[in-house]
């Protein structure tokens, strides 16, 4: 649910990648209840197929394309399309990534490379590619997913902890560079988030760990992402934003006394 009017993006168009399942379609799902018209991309169509039939029955209008993003190309093809559909592009958001748990010393050379492409290059490639299409002239939101990694070590991640923090600087830059074209450019870092591919695919001693731990939903996600597109959040721009439930500020794990 959402504490939002239903009408606050009306007339707005929000391209999500990795907008077929998880976190990314609950984005597309919640800025389209609220009036965007979506666009929604992914490496599999079966995925999209079903993501947008679900927004249709809500009354949500939804075009969906497959691309991989990590394909200049095929980015500036789905961004093209979605611009013959709708007209306008307002809001990206830079949600594709992959993720596998691995200790460095098992990680292959591509398979760090290939979590690096998809999580900062291919956010890179949304990114310019929507700049130079539409929102240098016109102005937007984007909004990159990113995670809570930036000032510690993570064991077993370090593939996505470089990607993301990476990520986090591109969004600074962006917001800096494109201010006065108004556009504005902030990230959102999830903690721990339930019922996502992610958090299943740690192993089974992780995922008790895990369920000991403070856990938010998609939507708190969806919500994040929905505040700062909205005129709501007009004056904040080049912010990382962690919705994580404050897990990442209690870095000792004391006791509660």
């Amino acid at each position: 649910m959402s504490d939002f009017k239903e009408d606050i993006l009306k007339g707005r168009v929000a391209l999500i990648t990795g907008g077929g399942t998880g976190i990314g379609k609950e984005i597309g799902r919640t800025l389209g209840r609220h009036g965007a018209k979506i666009a929604i991309t992914s490496r599999k169509q079966e995925n999209l197929d079903a993501a947008c039939a679900e927004f249709e029955k809500e009354g949500i209008e939804c075009f969906a394309m497959t691309s991989d993003v990590r394909d200049p190309e095929a980015v500036e093809q789905v961004i093209a399309a979605t611009l013959e559909k709708f007209g306008r592009l307002d809001i990206v958001i830079n949600n594709a990534a992959g993720m596998f748990p691995a200790p460095i010393e098992k990680m292959s050379y591509n398979a760090f490379k290939t979590i690096v492409d998809i999580d900062l290059l291919g956010s890179y490639n949304v990114t310019k590619a929507a700049y130079t299409a539409y929102l240098k002239e016109h102005g937007g939101c984007i909004v990159n997913i990113t995670a809570p990694f930036e000032h510690w070590g993570v064991s077993s991640m370090a593939h996505v902890a470089a990607a993301k923090t990476g990520l986090m600087s591109l969004t600074r830059s962006c917001a800096v560079e494109w201010a006065p074209l108004g556009i504005r450019v902030n990230s959102v870092a999830p903690g721990f988030i339930a019922e996502t591919e992610g958090v299943d695919r740690f192993s089974e001693k992780a995922a008790d760990e895990m369920d000991k731990a403070l856990k938010g939903s998609k939507q708190d996600i969806a919500n994040t992402v929905l505040f700062l597109v909205s005129d709501s959040a007009r004056f904040i721009s080049g912010m990382d934003i962690r919705v994580d439930g404050g897990a990442t500020i209690d870095l000792l794990r004391m006791p509660v006394v």
